[in-house]
């Protein structure tokens, strides 16, 4: 199947926002230069009937203040660091004094320069990569950055990698929520399944507190998936969590609609997974025409375990000065029969 790509721009009251469209005939996705955003996401449910399958907010007037990060990059740091501070480096503290996401000036908040991958052979764009010079995000640096969303087949890749001038710390997330109905209903019905044996014990204000928990025999045990229904029938206030991959096992996640028949599979080179499934979500974000509501999308972040600079027992996501890392988590999208069907 060929490929196709567009660009329009998206009118601010200062400036605009490029949008890229690409297409392979399998997928389709659309990323704005702000914030590397994957804005949207199009796969067939099992009837071939190609969908959004993320939830993108609707004015482009909103996406400079994103309480929600939908489809973001969020990062050099993703999740918190408790007391906005780590070794001599101090954050202006935006959440209960702690510093989410890396803050206002973070990847999430800065406009980014984009370009089309080709193939080498036949000339079909195969993907976006976008790349960042951040000099304005508080951590030392500069650092250059750069986010792949590439697509193959019924697959997207989504890279990340940097290089810094002075150690610093990489440890970035995308930020998307899945609705595999297409947002026709919640994800209450919506079949979670993670490889994972620990899960990371935090206080009131979603800090680690230094103790992984087994989830065998919890409701975070999803190592053989839980509809989020029933994970919120023990926890009310549904996920906000990070899941830690059993490093003798294959990190594996997948994400299952019995309606659409839509199924996500990722696999991932990240320590852990933050699953939120915004039970209690903001709700000043216009989403599809409608204000954000509970339990309408799963963000699925891949990660390193958040705080982990204050818990080197846990592992490093030290960037040191000229060193390069990379990241890599590739989502694969199938379409399961319906139940009963032969």
């Amino acid at each position: 199947m060929s490929s196709e790509i567009s660009v329009r721009k998206l009118p601010l009251a200062s400036g605009f926002i490029q949008e890229i469209t690409l297409s392979n005939g399998r997928l389709s996705i659309v990323v704005h230069d702000f914030g590397a955003r994957l804005h949207k996401l199009f796969a067939p449910d099992r009837h071939g009937k190609f969908e959004n399958i993320l939830l993108p907010k609707d004015d482009p007037t909103s996406y400079m203040i994103d309480k929600g990060y939908y489809g973001l990059i969020c990062g050099p740091v993703a999740g918190r660091i408790a007391g906005a501070k780590y070794d001599n480096v101090r954050f202006t503290a935006k959440e209960n004094g702690n510093l989410l996401h890396s803050g206002d000036f973070g990847w999430a908040r800065q406009f980014w320069n984009y370009e089309i991958l080709s193939d080498a052979s036949t000339g079909d764009p195969l993907g976006v990569e976008l790349t960042l010079l951040d000099e304005k995000s508080g951590f030392p640096g500069p650092i250059q950055v750069k986010v792949t969303y590439k697509l193959m087949e019924n697959q997207l890749e989504v890279k990340m990698s940097a290089q810094s001038q002075q150690e610093t710390l990489f440890n970035p997330a995308w930020h998307p929520y899945f609705n595999l109905s297409a947002d026709r209903d919640t994800t209450l019905g919506h079949i979670l399944t993670i490889s994972a044996n620990q899960v990371v014990e935090t206080d009131d204000e979603n800090i680690p507190t230094g103790r992984l928990l087994d989830v065998a025999n919890t409701a975070y045990d999803l190592r053989a998936g839980k509809s989020i229904a029933e994970v919120q029938e023990t926890l009310p206030a549904g996920l906000d969590d990070c899941f830690i991959f059993s490093p003798q096992d294959e990190k594996q996640l997948t994400l299952l609609d019995p309606n659409s028949g839509r199924k996500l599979s990722c696999q991932t080179d990240r320590q852990a997974v933050v699953i939120y499934t915004a039970t209690n979500p903001e709700q000043d974000s216009t989403i599809s025409g409608r204000k954000m509501s509970p339990n309408r999308g799963i963000a699925i972040e891949c990660q390193e375990i958040p705080d982990i600079v204050h818990h080197p027992e846990w592992g490093s996501i030290t960037l040191k000065a000229e060193e390069e890392k990379t990241c890599t988590t590739t989502y694969t999208f199938t379409v399961e029969d319906s139940p009963g069907s032969d």
